[in-house]
């Protein structure tokens, strides 16, 4: 999974201007002071994440990227690798994913594929004979139900190891689709550097236009891959393992603690652990692996909660780990602020939320406060519109049709999540309760629970609050206000979003 995609600098909604100090008495001057203070503390954070991408950006652009050793050997020297297909509840995507991996250019009798079903033990079976009716003959594989779910699906990877002693693992989820070739241009070059970890492959998007939500999410993931994870490489830094379409080495994730369950990012996890003892990592940028992104507002905001709530469990978790270490302390700060993208909505909500407070009590601004809060605005849009843009460019989609409004939209969209990736990381830190909640495929739909409603009543009382508090202030909640209204309006139909 990526390091949170949706991780831009969503406008603080901060409000500054020349406003009546309604409330003179010395206890709310005071408060007025306090609460000022802390904005500008957490406007100085969004200020620091938003100044990561530009970083990631500049180091893009002028960095070459480093040699990946390639070997070209022959297939007796190719090692065993274990293929594993986590999946649940899948249907024909199990299907289709077993039949792509058994396709792949490798020596029959090197290659072992588990599908590893976690799904209802009442259709194991039938999916078993789906899976042995479309693999060649000659393929080697076999589909493990463990009974349980404990875990998740690092619980699960881990039980598909304790079935094979294969040195290399690669993985892939059901909604991806490997190329032939996958394994023969990342698993050389683990055999060639046996300092690599992991070599993690690029998403592509098999229904990418299906609609505006769609497009905007492949803008964030381009954005991710190619801006972010290659900054990181040409960097000299690691990057996380995005919990599909990569090659490990086995001795890397024994040696790195294994597959653990206690975050809802098991490949986050597992990255930092791996870095922490040594380990390096690879990306090769020109392979694409085409998967599914979500067609509706429903699941994209519960896959990217879940994403935040993983971020931010791995972020309590290893933290302390990451400052303890030997590493030089430059090293630990880039993992820390890699570790923390997710602090981007909880940041944004809070400063709002200040704001808000401060319009009510109608407190005239300290001078510097506004001027900060007017920059770190202007500096968050500009760097999260130029992140967008640069993924298109490097990809060579900077012509491509609707790129103007999709590149609005992709700040838009992600400003409606500010409610749901707020309430994951209060979760993460106060609530004990683990619930993975899988990324909805096309045509499911989630029953019940959280549809839109919190956001779509968000979106209709702030204006109307800032309106009737300062009118002036209203231009300040524009991206809020239509990123909430937009998921909570596609949350409450059940639309992926507004048209083809």
């Amino acid at each position: 999974m990526p390091d949170l995609p949706t991780k831009l600098a969503l406008p603080p909604g901060y409000m500054a201007g020349p406003t009546s100090d309604m409330w003179g008495s010395a206890p709310v001057i005071g408060i007025s002071l306090i609460l000022q203070c802390l904005l500008a503390l957490i406007l100085v954070g969004l200020a620091l994440l938003s100044a990561q991408l530009v970083a990631l950006g500049v180091v893009r652009f002028f960095r070459d990227q480093p040699r990946l050793r390639l070997p070209a050997l022959p297939d007796e020297a190719l090692p065993e690798v274990l293929v594993q297909l986590p999946v649940r509840d899948e249907g024909p995507l199990a299907v289709r994913v077993a039949a792509a991996a058994a396709r792949m250019d490798w020596p029959a009798d090197k290659l072992f594929i588990q599908v590893l079903d976690d799904g209802r033990t009442s259709d194991h079976e039938s999916l078993k004979r789906a899976i042995a009716s479309v693999m060649p003959e000659g393929a080697r594989f076999e589909v493990l139900h463990r009974g349980d779910r404990t875990g998740f699906k690092a619980g699960n990877l881990a039980f598909g190891l304790a079935h094979s002693d294969a040195p290399y693992v690669a993985i892939f989820d059901a909604d991806f689709v490997p190329p032939t070739d996958f394994l023969k241009r990342t698993v050389p070059a683990l055999v060639a550097d046996s300092g690599l970890a992991f070599v993690q492959a690029r998403w592509g998007h098999n229904n990418r236009n299906k609609n505006w939500l769609t497009r905007v999410q492949g803008l964030l993931l381009d954005a991710h891959f190619a801006v972010e994870q290659e900054g990181r490489i040409r960097a000299g830094q690691t990057i996380s393992f995005n919990g599909t379409a990569g090659a490990w080495r086995r001795e890397a994730i024994e040696h790195g603690g294994g597959w653990t369950g206690d975050t809802l990012t098991e490949d986050l996890d597992l990255s930092i652990r791996c870095a922490l003892k040594g380990w390096r990592t690879a990306l090769v940028p020109d392979l694409e692996v085409p998967g599914e992104l979500p067609e509706t507002a429903a699941g994209w905001r519960a896959q990217q909660a879940r994403w935040t709530k993983g971020h931010a469990q791995c972020a309590r978790k290893l933290l302390p780990a990451i400052w303890a270490s030997d590493l030089p302390a430059q090293r630990k700060l880039i993992l820390s602020f890699q570790i923390c993208q997710f602090a981007f909505y909880t940041l944004a909500l809070s400063s709002a939320l200040i704001s808000l407070t401060l319009m009510a009590m109608g407190v005239v601004y300290v001078q510097s406060v506004a001027i900060l809060g007017l920059a770190v605005t202007a500096f968050g849009l500009t760097a999260s519109l130029s992140y967008l843009y640069l993924g298109q460019v490097i990809l060579g989609r900077e012509d491509a049709p609707y790129l103007a409004r999709a590149l609005l939209l992709g700040i838009v969209f992600p400003s409606g999540l500010i409610l749901a990736n707020s309430r994951a990381t209060f979760e993460a830190f106060f609530g004990g309760e683990m619930v993975f909640t899988r990324t909805l495929r096309a045509g499911e739909r989630y029953v019940g629970g959280w549809r839109g409603g919190p956001e779509l009543v968000s979106g209709v009382l702030l204006p109307i609050f800032a309106f009737t508090e300062q009118a002036w202030s209203a231009p300040f909640f524009v991206f809020a206000v239509a990123g909430l209204v937009s998921i909570g309006m596609m949350g409450l139909t059940g639309s992926a979003a507004a048209r083809k």
